[in-house]
């Protein structure tokens, strides 16, 4: 904790209720005839974290000044719908821009129209940012079909998610934890409609300021908001034979007030999944024969608001989703049958409240966040029943300081704690040993530094470093601390090449995994908690390369490292025959998560988007890895594996406002450290046609319509025996889904001095 004394003076030095009073001005006129263009928008960026600074609209003349600037550099973004966008970068204020052109975009049916939106994909310095508002084929979907768009990121057929080849994933909402991601991270993205979803953030390389929870990175969720004034929303609606979606948006802002309410909802009709599991030990030549078919379907709906007033930001929502599984099993030998019922749902209540103050020595930010979850668990199998509620309460307070020195050196401080407590009380009869209680209480205390400068004149770097203290009220589990720094290094080569250096390192905390509850529901498949869990340290290295070509078409290409030690892997070992309290069970597979060892992952990255023709756009993303761990628990055995992951996106848009989008995905099959994991192959052909002024919509989608299931055979292979476990899984669907907005944009002629209604948008 010797960084917090550092913390406090950073933070103490730099407090004063003065205002920065420093200007961005200019007039905006179209290029070809030299008018104002009225009411255009302006907006201030900040260049590293892309967050909305300040903005404002242009008067009738043109004229625009946005005030209350801190003393640095902005990136600008000048806006006008019938304009193409104006993007200005590394602009510093005070700054007057003078005259700033823009170029009104053709209107010809025979010509493709350039609509004033964000690019699809954006690579950032320590991110990359898929923007959703071009994805057709995930129309009617969920976040989980949108991920599967997103650069560097995965999501097997099950909706786990991995980032650069880790799903040791922290997700966030709107930049902010929610409970909801804490029972099944499944279930909670499959809750969040696409057409709620502004964009996803990958951020491959978190800096300082960032929880260090998640070794394999950060996956931020932002919501759909609109930070003009006056009144609009939107509505959207889907159906399908997989999938039925509703969601409806309400955004209203005048002068220094803005809200955001929505609601969504959507299920997953039932769907029916045969499968097989196989085991056959060695030294008792026995065969163990499983075959189950399994009736799953899902339902989920979300509300909340967002607001902002002035200095204030704040949020309240509240998700629940469930699931229900009826399986059937035959097995062999023994000749028996059984059927399990399985409910799971959750309820979270989300909120937070902001206060920002602009200093003239830098800027203040507290926040205060919290969340509620309320899983639930039911499962009956014969005469045996079980029920598990809980709870999963967290608490987070934060304070930020950033202080800009001068315009090439400004330094970022702040300090929070997190309070987590979760826990849950089992009953189960008649066997009175498979009830318990489970209490687990986590607190973490973090302070952080971080630095911004310029070296050389040619290099931008970010350098920092973060503290974080955990400590654990369960068992005699040991307090620990850890120093994880983090450093991206950027340099521009002209105006459209860019060269990144990114490393952190962060930590994956196990949580639930420390429950020893033995799980005997499967008496020959049996699932345990582990007490012993030490945290996994991942050190985490990309070496990126970016260009943007006149043709409107980019390219990345990145060579990354990850180096885990005490690496979290799910293992399977053999037993004859295992005790459990007085009973004894024989022929039992016992899986559990263990400190594997280290794990060692050289990956490839390159993703690209290439403008074919004005009408033909096709976008890549390919990753290879070369994963090797180093197997403690069985001799040191060593496992290597090439794995690679390819998908391709192709859209073409044809006149009158029609759009045809093909989406295909494939990853191959890899080596765990037990086995194998079988390939992937999906694909979606979707159309959407806008109408009425380009205010409603209607698309069609089609997901493996040639192929109703797709084949998953894994196998497992340890010294005492090996397993196969073969899934047909449903994959097939049709849809149809239609969007409308509505409301209108009422722009304020000039901006009053002080204003500041587009800093921060509503907060969900």
């Amino acid at each position: 904790m010797k960084l917090l004394p550092v913390l406090a003076i950073l933070l103490l030095s730099g407090w004063t209720y003065s205002f920065g009073q420093h200007k961005i001005k200019g007039i905006v006129l179209n290029k070809d005839n030299h008018q104002p263009v009225a009411y255009a928008t302006i907006i201030v960026n900040d260049p590293l974290s892309g967050k909305i600074v300040n903005g404002t609209v242009a008067n009738e003349q043109g004229v625009f000044e946005v005030s209350n600037l801190k003393k640095g550099s902005y990136n600008i973004t000048i806006d006008f719908i019938g304009y193409t966008r104006q993007e200005l970068k590394g602009i510093n204020a005070p700054h007057d821009l003078g005259t700033i052109y823009m170029v009104a975009v053709g209107k010809s049916l025979n010509e493709v129209v350039v609509n004033s939106r964000a690019p699809t994909i954006e690579n950032k310095t320590d991110r990359v940012v898929y923007n959703v508002a071009t994805d057709i084929t995930s129309q009617g979907g969920v976040a989980t079909d949108v991920l599967k768009k997103v650069p560097q990121v995965t999501v097997d057929i099950d909706g786990n998610v991995e980032l650069q080849g880790n799903s040791n994933i922290r997700f966030l909402i709107n930049g902010k934890p929610s409970s909801m991601f804490g029972n099944s991270l499944a279930d909670a993205l499959a809750a969040i409609p696409a057409s709620q979803i502004k964009s996803i953030e990958a951020i491959t390389s978190p800096g300082a300021k960032y929880d260090a929870q998640g070794t394999g990175g950060i996956i931020n969720i932002i919501l759909k908001d609109n930070p003009m004034q006056g009144m609009n929303g939107n509505i959207a609606l889907s159906a399908g034979t997989r999938l039925e979606n509703g969601s409806l948006n309400l955004n209203f802002r005048k002068n220094k007030f803005g809200m955001n309410v929505f609601f969504s909802g959507n299920e997953q009709l039932s769907s029916h999944t045969p499968s097989t599991r196989t085991r056959y030990t060695y030294d008792t030549a026995t065969k163990l024969t499983q075959e189950t078919n399994t009736d799953f379907s899902r339902k989920a709906y979300q509300t909340g608001l967002g607001f902002d007033y002035g200095k204030l930001t704040g949020g309240l929502s509240y998700s629940y989703f469930g699931n229900h599984s009826i399986a059937s099993t035959y097995q062999q030998p023994g000749d028996i049958y059984f059927t399990s019922d399985t409910r799971n749902h959750t309820g979270s209540l989300d909120w937070n409240l902001g206060y920002r103050q602009q200093l003239n020595t830098g800027e203040l930010f507290l926040l205060y966040s919290g969340s509620n979850g309320n899983p639930y668990t039911s499962f009956v199998q014969g005469n045996t029943r079980s029920w598990t509620p809980g709870t999963d309460l967290q608490h987070n307070f934060s304070i930020d300081y950033s202080h800009p020195f001068n315009e090439n050196f400004s330094v970022e401080s702040g300090a929070k704690v997190i309070l987590h407590h979760f826990n849950n009380t089992a009953t189960s009869l008649p066997d009175t040993t498979q009830s318990y209680v489970f209490d687990y209480r986590m607190n973490i205390y973090a302070a952080y530094i971080s630095a911004k400068f310029s070296l050389f004149h040619t290099l931008n770097v970010v350098a920092g470093g973060r503290y974080e203290y955990t400590t654990i009220a369960m068992g005699n589990i040991p307090s620990y601390g850890e120093f994880l720094p983090s450093l991206n290094i950027s340099r521009k080569i002209g105006e459209d090449q860019t060269i990144k250096l990114g490393f952190s390192r962060r930590i994956e905390r196990p949580d639930k995994e420390l429950n020893p509850f033995v799980n005997l529901s499967d008496p020959y498949n049996i699932t345990m908690g582990n007490p012993y869990l030490k945290p996994e340290i991942g050190n985490n290295t990309e070496l990126g390369y970016s260009r943007n070509f006149k043709s409107g078409g980019n390219i990345y290409l990145a060579v990354t490292e990850r180096i885990n030690t005490n690496d979290l892997k799910s293992y399977t070992a053999y037993y004859p025959s295992y005790q459990v309290g007085d009973s004894l069970y024989k022929n039992v597979a016992l899986t559990t998560r263990v400190n594997i060892g280290e794990e060692y992952n050289t990956g490839l990255i390159i993703t690209s988007s290439l403008p074919v023709t004005k009408r033909l756009n096709i976008r890549e993303n390919m990753m290879v890895f070369n994963k090797h761990v180093v197997n403690h628990l069985d001799n040191g055995n060593k496992t290597d594996g090439l794995s690679w992951r390819l998908n391709l996106n192709a859209a073409y848009s044809f006149p009158n406002d029609l759009v045809a989008e093909a989406f295909g995905e494939y990853r191959s099959a890899w080596n765990s450290i037990q086995g194998r994991v079988p390939e992937v192959i999906n694909y979606t052909f979707a159309f959407r046609k806008l109408f009425w002024h380009k205010n409603a919509s209607i698309g069609l989608t089609a997901t493996n319509p040639f192929n109703q299931y797709i084949r998953q055979l894994t196998t497992l292979s340890t010294a005492n025996y090996t397993g196969t476990y073969l899934r047909m899984v449903p994959y097939r669907s049709f849809g149809i889904s239609m969007t409308y907005k509505f409301g209108k944009l009422q722009f304020k002629k000039e901006k009053e001095p002080g204003e500041d209604y587009l800093n921060n948008p509503p907060a969900m």
